[in-house]
């Protein structure tokens, strides 16, 4: 449990320490039990902290879940935003750097993978957790297809003609979900280097000339 020392503890930073340390708890408690055990109690417990705590910083269960699944969301969108400011100028690159985001250390962990999946089992009985993620996927949805089309529309002499952009970008994106859903389900026989490696195979197979095969 984080500590909160005297010189730093003002109310608006211990509220968010607090609610940081019922979230991290929330998604070890998910990816044990799943969402339907990942009760109020449970997560108070994995967080050292006490049930009345809980339920001052969130109403309910539900709301719990909520802030959790936009933690993730917010987490991943900040790693893919670095990826894209620390990569190069061209399309390629970034499009690159835009997939091995999702192959980062912070957010592939088998940790967080079970809980994106739990919250997508869930989503077409609890349409808000789906438009919770949409708020920061469609942010990432947008910029795939735009360095798809900024690819395809690069000359490449004797190429073959590139894959309609919006196609290349849903064909990553499935690329990448089931490289996910194979480290969750078998993290003995892939690892994030070689899922990441098969990810960018998939991208040289959608733009050839551009990228060669991971070796």
């Amino acid at each position: 449990m984080a500590s909160i020392s005297k010189a730093n503890a003002n109310p608006s930073r211990i509220r968010e320490t607090r609610r940081r340390q019922l979230v991290e708890a929330a998604v070890a408690c998910i990816a044990e039990r799943g969402l339907p055990g990942a009760t109020l109690s449970a997560v108070t417990a994995k967080a050292g902290l006490s049930h009345g705590l809980a339920n001052f910083h969130f109403e309910s269960k539900d709301a719990l879940l909520s802030e959790t699944l936009g933690h993730l969301a917010e987490e991943h969108h900040a790693e893919w935003r670095r990826a894209l400011d620390a990569a190069p100028a061209d399309p390629a690159s970034r499009l690159a750097a835009l997939v091995a985001a999702d192959f980062a250390r912070s957010v592939c962990t088998p940790e967080r993978l079970a809980v994106w999946f739990a919250f997508w089992g869930q989503a077409t009985h609890r349409p808000y957790y789906l438009e919770k993620h949409r708020q920061y996927d469609g942010a990432r949805k947008a910029m795939l297809q735009t360095l798809c089309a900024d690819l395809a529309a690069v000359p490449v002499q004797g190429a073959r003609p590139a894959m309609d952009p919006d196609r290349a970008a849903r064909s990553i994106e499935a690329l990448v979900d089931g490289l996910w859903l194979q480290l969750l389900l078998d993290p003995a026989a892939i690892d994030r280097k070689e899922a990441h490696a098969c990810a960018r195979d998939g991208l040289a197979a959608l733009f050839p000339m551009h990228f060669p095969p991971a070796t």
